[in-house]
C-alpha cells in the first residue's frame, strides 16, 4: 500500500540514492581503478550488485505490501463488548473478515472476545492486537510502528519484507566496507587514482573523498539497522510489538493481554513462514 506521505517519500528517495551512490563508487572508483577488468572485479561487482538487488526487492515488498489494514466496518451500530450490548448484523454476505471473526469470537465466548474494540477514527472493528497509526489514517493488524525509511507501517503482513530489507541493508553495508578495505591494500600509486598518476592529485583526493562517504554511509546505516534488528528481533521472541511495549509501561494496558509464550523459534515461523 503506497502511502503519499512527503516525510516517507524523501526517505524513499533518499535510500535509493545512497544505493545509487554506493554501486558508482565501488565500481567506478574502487574495483575498476584497483583491480581493472580482472575476475575480481566480476565477481566483486556480482555479490555487491546482487545484495543491491535483493534489498531494493525487499524494500519494495515492504513498502507495496498491506501491513494487515483493518477495513472500515459494514456495520457501525456493532459497539465493542465494554460499551454495552453487541449488536449483530442480520446479513452476513455484507460482514467484514474482521466483523465475521468478531462474531464468531463472542458465539462461541472465546477469551479474545473482550478485547476487539471499535476505533472511533476510522471507523474500523479491530481485532485484538491491532492499533490505529496516524499517517495511514487506518487501523493495522499487530502494527509494531510507522516506517518513513518504507513509507508504510510495520504490521502483521508485511513483517517478514522488513526484517529481509534491513538484513540485506546490513549485508551490504558489511560488504562495501569490505571491498573499501581490499582496495585501499591494493592502492596502485601509479593507477588510474593514484596520486602519481596522469591524473595526478585530482583523482586520488577525489577517490578519498568518495572513500570517506561511502564508509560514513556503510558505518552509519550498518549500525543503524543492526539496532533496528536487535528490536525486531526481540520484539518477535517476546510476542510484544512496539506498540504494546509501550502500552504496557502505561495505563492502558490489561492483564488480559498476556499472551502464552511459544518458542522463539515458534515465533520466528510465525512471523517469516515455515520455510
Amino acid at each position: 500500500m503506497f502511502k503519499w506521505d512527503p516525510c516517507g517519500l524523501v526517505c524513499v528517495a533518499m535510500i535509493y540514492f545512497l544505493m545509487a551512490y554506493a554501486d558508482y563508487v565501488i565500481l567506478i572508483w574502487m574495483l575498476l581503478p584497483t583491480f581493472g577488468h580482472s575476475i575480481w572485479t566480476v565477481i566483486h561487482g556480482v555479490v555487491f550488485n546482487a545484495l543491491l538487488l535483493t534489498t531494493l526487492v525487499a524494500h519494495t515488498k515492504a513498502m507495496t505490501s498491506d501491513p494487515g489494514v483493518v477495513p472500515i466496518s459494514q456495520s457501525k451500530s456493532q459497539k465493542p463488548p465494554n460499551g454495552g450490548q453487541t449488536e449483530y448484523s442480520s446479513d452476513e454476505e455484507d460482514e467484514s473478515d474482521e466483523e465475521a471473526a468478531f462474531h464468531s469470537d463472542h458465539r462461541f465466548n472465546r477469551p479474545s472476545a473482550t478485547e476487539w474494540t471499535m476505533c472511533t477514527r476510522c471507523d474500523s472493528l479491530r481485532p485484538p492486537r491491532a492499533h490505529h497509526c496516524r499517517v495511514c489514517k487506518r487501523c493495522i493488524r499487530k502494527m509494531d510502528h510507522h516506517c518513513p525509511w518504507v513509507n508504510n507501517c510495520v504490521g502483521e503482513y508485511n513483517q517478514k519484507w522488513f526484517l529481509q530489507f534491513i538484513f540485506y541493508v546490513g549485508a551490504a553495508s558489511l560488504y562495501s566496507l569490505f571491498i573499501l578495505c581490499i582496495c585501499w591494500v591494493h592502492h596502485d600509486a601509479y593507477g588510474s587514482t593514484g596520486i602519481k598518476s596522469v591524473h595526478g592529485e585530482t583523482a586520488y583526493h577525489a577517490k578519498v573523498v568518495h572513500s570517506v562517504m561511502l564508509a560514513m554511509e556503510s558505518a552509519l546505516f550498518g549500525l543503524f539497522v543492526l539496532a533496528v534488528s536487535c528490536d525486531q528481533l526481540g520484539a518477535i521472541f517476546t510476542d510484544e510489538t512496539a506498540v504494546e511495549a509501550c502500552q504496557r509501561r502505561g495505563r492502558n494496558y490489561l492483564a488480559s493481554s498476556r499472551r502464552p509464550r511459544n518458542s522463539k523459534v515458534a515465533m520466528l515461523k510465525q512471523v517469516c513462514g515455515p520455510g
